[in-house]
This record gives C-alpha cells, structure tokens and sequence, in this order.
C-alpha cells in the first residue's frame, strides 16, 4: 500500500502564482514567482526568473525575440517574493494535513499610476477571492513503497486558502525607478481526506412567504452553524438467573432507545434590508419582539456538494440533501447586545409535528 500524500512546496509556489494570475487583468498584469534584495540605491536585485536590468533600467520586463522576424517582444511582470512557508504538518497513517502560513511581496513599479492602479485592483480581486477560498490540487509522487516503479501516485488534495490585509508599504528606489513593496499575509491549508464545511449551503423559508402557493426559499450564510440527532435511552438489565438463555443482556445495565431528536442551530446576521436575505429576517425579526397568532412552519433545506473527479468541480450531492420542515423553537440575538456590535441571531430549528386526519 502506497504511504499516500507527498506534496512538494514548488506545488505551493505554482498554486500561489496561479491564483494571483487568475485575475481580471490578466495577461496585462502578470505575476512571477522572483527573489529580490535591494542594497542601494542602483539596487542590487537577483531574481529565480530573469532580474538583469535591461536597457532601460527595468528588471521587471522581458524581452523575447522571434528566430524567423527578429521582432523583439516586451512582456512586463510583477516581481513577487514568497517567505518561509512555515508548514505545521499533522499525520495519521493515512490522513495527511499540512497548514501553510506565509508572507507575500509584489514589487510593484509606481512611475506609472495608471499601472500601478491596475497592479493594485488586481491584488485586490485576489485577496477577496481568497477569503475562505475553496479548491483542489492535482498532484503526483513517487511510490515510496516501489521505488522502482515508473508508475507515479495521482491524489487530489483539497485546498483552504484564507487571505489577510494588505500593506501597501513605502516607496523604495531601484535602478532609478520607484517601487513599492506590497505584503499579503495568506495561510493555505492542505489535505488528503475529509469535507470542508464550504462545501454545504443552507436554505430557509417560511410557509409565510410564498409565491403562487410556493415557499420562497433563502439562501443564508450563517456564521455558525450545527445540526444532528440525539436519542434519548433508559437503562435495562436481566438478573443474573443461571437458567436464563440471554447471557448477554444479564453481564451488564444496556440501554434501550425510548426517543430520537433532531434539530439545526445557526447563528445569523441580520441585515433587515439586504436584497437577498432581508424578506426572511425582516419576518424572523418581527416573530422576535412582536405579539403574532401565527405558528409559522419553516422549510429548511442543507445540500452537500462533493468533488467530482471527472468535472472537477464540487457538485451537489442529491443523496445528502437534507429538507425538512420545521419549527423555529429559538429566535433571539446569540449575545446580549451593546452598541457598535453587529445584531446576531441565533435560531433553533426542531422538526414540525404534520398534523394527521383524526389527530
């Protein structure tokens, strides 16, 4: 059996500089992996790519020609450095974890401020994408196990990437030209088995708001989230009569199942007015702190989404999906509240009771 789950830091690299590239200004604001040091003014820069200054002092341009034109191609990059990755690896047999916590630098050339301006929009879509970003990574080794075998280990790794603050930094010279150094802090975590819970959406709605008949349903982004089963037991135990046949149930008290219950727990943030959510909380807000004779029953639905090797994309899990309706049994906010902190909800669902005909 393979020892599964070898992941070489250059995969790191490449996810890093992949993402960074995978943005709106793409090809004209292009990302390279590149290690600098700056010692004075002229700058003396060393680079993994191609740091030698060229004619006009840019290190951060690439020139190409073409064998059959001689046409000579100008292709600009912003330098990035990535720090120590820092990796914290947790091992079982055969679960593998590694969290990544690292430090990000771009040069960015600031003669130019439209450039620059573009270079920083750019960071920016990224570093929103990258808050609780969700994918996977393709990856081979070689099988410890068989060394001498040419056939490669394939494994997918799921991947959570978590962005922080940019620090746009100060102006530093080089080569006579003005940069300045950008810092994003980006943790990345790595794993060869489990589920993340970006995988589940939740959806609620209320047979109070309906169109044409049918419960509108509310996609929520809760912050917290928990839901399972408990049964309730009593104690039973045979006495120890000799000429009894169950030996089993006379060595020790076994539990007999009397009842089973279920229920889902989130917290939420209320926005009264969102475009999206607002209709359901402004109606969970009300049941809250008004006088109502309703019993209003709640549809809640949790659907699963599963990575699918073939698409490579998670997709819904039909099997998994969970709808159930319910009654909200807790609606209060999850804190006492105080001023200047936002209004969270915490909400209990516990399955509705369907009334039956002679009930």
């Amino acid at each position: 059996m393979a020892r599964g789950f070898t992941i070489k830091e250059t995969d790191i690299y490449k996810l890093i500089i992949e993402e960074l590239n995978n943005n709106a200004f793409y090809p004209t604001i292009k990302f390279s992996l590149a290690d600098w040091i700056a010692t004075d003014e002229k700058g003396l820069m060393i680079n993994r790519l191609s740091l030698n200054a060229n004619a006009n002092g840019r290190f951060d341009v690439v020139e190409t020609m073409d064998d059959s034109s001689y046409a000579v191609t100008k292709n600009s990059f912003v330098a990035i450095s990535v720090g120590s990755l820092n990796g914290e690896f947790s091992a079982l047999n055969t679960i593998k974890d590694v969290v990544y916590d690292t430090m990000v630098e771009f040069l960015v050339c600031a003669d130019n401020i439209n450039v620059q301006n573009l270079i920083t929009l750019a960071l920016e879509e990224v570093r929103a994408r990258l808050i609780q970003y969700q994918r996977t990574l393709d990856t081979t080794y070689v099988d410890l196990d068989n060394p001498s075998s040419k056939t490669r280990i394939a494994e997918t790794l799921k991947i959570i990437m978590m962005s922080g603050t940019i620090d746009y930094g100060a102006y530093t010279q080089i080569n006579g030209k003005q940069y300045l150094t950008y810092t994003l802090p980006l943790t990345i975590q790595v794993t060869n088995f489990g589920e993340f819970a970006n995988q589940q959406k939740i959806y609620v709605g209320t047979d109070q708001i309906t169109t044409e008949g049918v419960v509108d349903m509310f996609l929520l982004e809760p912050t917290e989230w928990h839901y399972g089963t408990a049964s309730g037991v009593e104690s039973a135990m045979l006495l120890p009569d000799k000429a009894s046949t169950n030996q089993t149930n006379q060595k020790e008290i076994k539990s007999v199942q009397k009842d089973k219950g279920f229920s889902v727990n989130m917290e939420v943030q209320m926005d009264l007015q969102d475009a999206t959510v607002g209709e359901l909380l402004r109606f969970i807000y009300k049941e809250s702190v008004q006088e109502t004779l309703i019993n209003p029953v709640y549809t809640v639905v949790i659907d699963m989404y599963l990575y699918d090797a073939n698409t490579k994309t998670f997709v819904l899990d039909a099997d998994l999906r969970m709808t159930r309706n319910m009654v909200l049994v807790q609606n209060q906010p999850a804190e006492t509240l105080s001023k200047g902190e936002k209004i969270t909800y915490s909400l209990v669902f516990v399955p509705y009771y369907d009334t039956l005909v002679g009930d």
